[in-house]
């Protein structure tokens, strides 16, 4: 493996160009070329997904105030108990006249030594509330409160039943940290803690251009014509890669027509959607025949390519550029189903993590099961990684993704062509193979796949 961080890099922020990049060169690039979006307030059901910018802490003691946590009676001291009920809450006496006798009760506040009051689960323990005794336990007579026959000796004890004031978090406790994706579970801690709005890096605008005149959206297509493995699946893969697609747009093979939406139009429904984009995805068009526009259209716009071509298959003839006068960054994806799905991982991972304020996705060291055969270039292949070589070998698609295991063992996976799916669609792991082969047991670096 390559350390990217000993490899000398042209700046990815200036005007150069890395060209014919290095697996690891491309994922380095492409991330050192983002900048941390800036964080924006959002109500809290808008906050599933996004990342948090700044920690959250308890703008007061969670619970904020002490309740019964069974439906019973709010008891101080020993019994029997007298048994106290609320009464009618203070008025103006001059709107006596407008009584009805159906006013609300006030609630007892406090109770005195050896008195009971009525409460139900989640209700305001009354000051001086030494326990609650659960309803089934006590038995009510002429005003006052015993034991009953099911009730345990020495019950209630003190405290019992009671959640307490600050006892899950106290005022100033961090209740979420900063980077944390936000799931519902976060979202209701939060409303819990009494937040309305949180601070987040909000994922990263996308746009896709899906351009080929001879795609298919449905059913088998005739000789000559193939079938749209983008539209189906792209705007999932770059969400659990941290993006967001806001709009789709299919194109057939014209060079006006991209370059139109590369620069965006300025009016119209459409360039409220792709004006504020910050990645515009292509797929196919990256190559130099007749029908491959992606790169004259990005030279006729004035874009800076950051990565041209990477030095490897499938997914060689992939792009990244940026927009001038700082426009949205350009991700140009082979036309070809797996060399598409190994630049989007080597160049649009980085990048939205960039965009995210996150790390450069880890990768990992994996020993392979069998033997590769050395091949004219460095290989993405797809691989599945497992526990074991023997857990790998008894049932490859059962076997849990390298847990418990200090040097996961992987196979490369057969269909592993820049047009072919089938390996991918079994994969978890892109595994890196040099040009002269591996042997068995021979250790190679695996870039995980987001559904690891």
């Amino acid at each position: 493996m390559t350390d990217p961080s000993q490899t000398p890099l042209p700046d990815p922020a200036g005007d150069t160009t890395v060209k014919h990049a290095a697996w690891d060169q491309a994922r380095y690039a492409a991330h050192a070329a983002a900048r941390p979006l800036p964080p924006q307030w959002l109500p809290l059901h808008e906050t599933v997904g996004e990342t948090l910018a700044e920690a959250v802490t308890a703008m007061a003691p969670v619970p904020h105030y002490s309740s019964s946590a069974m439906d019973g009676w709010a008891v101080r001291g020993d019994g029997p108990w007298e048994i106290v009920t609320p009464q009618p809450e203070e008025e103006d006496p001059r709107l006596t006249w407008a009584r009805t006798g159906d006013e609300p009760l006030g609630r007892v506040k406090s109770l005195g030594d050896h008195q009971a009051t009525a409460i139900v689960t989640g209700g305001l323990v009354p000051e001086g509330t030494t326990a609650v005794l659960r309803s089934e336990w006590g038995k009510e007579s002429e005003g006052r409160l015993r034991l009953g026959d099911a009730a345990p000796a020495g019950a209630p004890a003190p405290g019992d039943h009671i959640r307490r004031a600050g006892e899950e978090a106290a005022a100033g406790d961090v209740l979420l940290s900063a980077g944390s994706r936000l799931n519902p579970a976060h979202i209701a801690f939060a409303a819990v803690a009494g937040q309305d709005m949180l601070p987040v890096r909000r994922r990263p605008r996308v746009t896709l251009l899906l351009t080929g005149d001879e795609v298919d959206e449905a059913g088998v297509p005739e000789p000559g014509r193939v079938r749209d493995a983008f539209g189906p699946q792209l705007p999932q893969f770059v969400h659990l890669l941290g993006g967001h697609v806001d709009a789709v747009h299919r194109l057939g093979d014209d060079l006006e027509v991209l370059t139109e939406r590369l620069t965006v139009p300025e009016t119209g429904a459409d360039s409220i959607l792709d004006s504020r984009a910050q990645l515009i995805i292509t797929t196919g068009g990256t190559g130099s025949s007749s029908v491959d526009h992606l790169r004259r259209a990005l030279a006729d716009s004035g874009a800076h390519l950051i990565v041209d071509e990477l030095a490897l298959r499938p997914g060689h003839p992939a792009l990244l550029a940026r927009m001038p006068e700082d426009g949205p960054f350009v991700l140009g994806l082979p036309g070809n189903p797996l060399a598409a799905m190994t630049a989007l991982m080597l160049l649009g991972g980085p990048l939205l993590a960039g965009f995210g304020g996150a790390a450069l996705p880890p990768t990992t060291t994996v020993s392979l099961t069998d033997a590769v055969d050395p091949f004219k270039a460095v290989r993405l292949v797809p691989g599945l990684a497992a526990m074991s070589s023997a857990a790998l070998g008894a049932d490859p698609l059962a076997a849990h993704p390298w847990a418990g295991s200090p040097l996961p063992s992987a196979t490369a996976l057969a269909y592993a062509g820049a047009s072919m799916l089938r390996g991918f669609s079994q994969a978890n792991v892109l595994l890196v193979i040099p040009a002269d082969g591996v042997p068995r047991g021979g250790t190679v670096v695996a870039v995980p796949l987001p559904w690891l």
